[in-house]
């Protein structure tokens, strides 16, 4: 399944029915301001060229950033950077395990990026149409990106949602939920329109989304 759809007035949104161990719906997103397309995340390489060229037909292509470095986010990183000439932004704090040198946290084997050394400090990218915040927890160096003019959260893993509701991630891929956890107080900081996850529905924001959420799910990492 693809479904390509225009969440805000400068936002679109390329879900993907996909299988990565288990069948899974992977979103990355296209933020396009004056001509100029910037991907955030990337998902699987198996469908880089649909991204190449839904970029294309977007605009300029810019940049790729990316919420974290786990495979089902960068996978598409090389091609589509190779294809497009265009760089890749992650936070600092992702890059040693991007680069292959650390294995994450809950892992026994470093990951196999294809871009390692070849993705940038988040903090050196400049003139962006959009802001970014630290949220760990999932992954050391997990960001979500806020375009304040469209008043959209794009949250990457740190829930996973469907049209009312916000979860966890899934523990397995996650190496402190706790912390995940107190990082999704950052919806109630921003208080964006909209909140758009890698894995799930969109959902409109409300002040008691993030407190039922830690309601259900705190207990469970005491």
């Amino acid at each position: 399944m693809m479904k390509l759809i225009q969440i805000s007035d400068h936002i679109y949104k390329l879900s993907i029915q996909t299988t990565v161990g288990i069948p899974i719906i992977i979103n990355t997103w296209f933020i396009v301001s004056a001509h100029e397309v910037y991907i955030i995340d990337t998902g699987m390489d198996d469908y880089a060229e649909l991204q190449i060229t839904i970029a294309k037909s977007l605009g300029n292509p810019k940049a790729i950033f990316l919420t974290h470095g786990h495979l089902d986010h960068i996978n598409g990183a090389k091609r589509i950077s190779e294809d497009l000439k265009i760089p890749i932004y992650a936070h600092k704090n992702e890059l040693p395990y991007i680069n292959g040198e650390w294995p994450y946290p809950n892992k026994t084997n470093p990951e196999n990026t294809g871009v390692q050394y070849k993705v940038k400090p988040l903090a050196t990218a400049t003139n962006l149409p959009f802001i970014y915040y630290l949220t760990p927890g999932h992954a050391p160096g997990h960001v979500v990106f806020f375009h304040d003019q469209d008043q959209i959260l794009i949250c990457g893993d740190l829930f996973i949602s469907d049209a009312q509701h916000l979860h966890t991630p899934i523990k397995k891929f996650t190496y402190n939920m706790a912390e995940n956890i107190k990082s999704g107080q950052i919806i109630d900081k921003i208080c964006p329109k909209l909140i758009t996850t890698s894995h799930g529905d969109d959902l409109f924001y409300s002040y008691d989304v993030y407190a039922i959420y830690k309601f259900k799910y705190e207990e469970q990492t005491i």
